[in-house]
């Protein structure tokens, strides 16, 4: 089943890319795409669907 992403504002004047499902932010390269402006989050988005972007498991801490 294909992956659904939208985007999300998550301060004043910023966004982020969510999965629809899991309602979490995705990362790419282990970086959040989140604090974005809106262009960048629609960028995301449509470089997500296209698959230029890959989706990764968030950073490992500690």
């Amino acid at each position: 089943m294909e992956r659904l992403y939208a985007i999300r504002r998550v301060k004043d004047g910023l966004w982020e890319v969510y999965d629809t499902d899991d309602d979490k932010v995705v990362f790419t390269d282990g970086v959040a795409l989140t604090d974005l402006s809106d262009e960048e989050a629609l960028d995301a988005l449509e470089l997500l669907k296209s698959g230029f972007l890959v989706v990764s498991n968030p950073p490992k801490v500690g």
